[in-house]
């Protein structure tokens, strides 16, 4: 145990998820400092997702994320609002959206990746073995098939 002034590490005793939710909600505070003006938790992680992937749909970024096709529309609008982000109609299905990053969106979805590449090597999880990172990714996919069982 790490001890500070004669005290207990609060880290020490946190059961692993408390240590995952930690990390997690860091992360969101270090993210909202971007001077972008962008909302992490949900514009900016869609936003990436957009870009990284051709061809998503409203439906794919609700199926992604596990949120509500609600919550990806309201974003989506913010998005497109600030201009990083067009809806173009599916050549094979006139009733779907395509989602396309602009060239402004581009240019942000790079920085945001960059950003969290820095992030993740000021806090060393560049450093995590592989066999670590699919455990992790396991772990994550059980929790959700856990879920969907109830």
């Amino acid at each position: 145990m790490t001890k500070k002034n004669n005290e207990i590490d609060k880290f020490d005793s946190m059961p692993f998820i408390s240590l995952i939710h930690h990390i997690s909600r860091n992360k969101l505070k270090y993210s909202m400092k971007n001077p972008n003006g962008i909302d992490m938790v949900h514009e900016g992680r869609y936003l990436m997702e957009i870009h990284k992937c051709k061809n998503l749909s409203q439906d794919d970024l609700a199926n992604i994320f596990g949120q509500s096709k609600g919550t990806i529309a309201k974003a989506l609008r913010k998005l497109e609002d600030k201009e990083y982000v067009e809806r173009k109609i599916d050549d094979n299905n006139r009733r779907k959206y395509i989602l396309k990053t602009t060239k402004k969106g581009e240019e942000l979805a790079i920085l945001l990746k960059k950003d969290l590449k820095e992030w993740e090597k000021k806090v060393g999880i560049d450093k995590l073995d592989e066999n670590t990172k699919i455990q992790l990714i396991k772990i994550a996919r059980k929790s959700e098939e856990i879920l969907k069982d109830n």
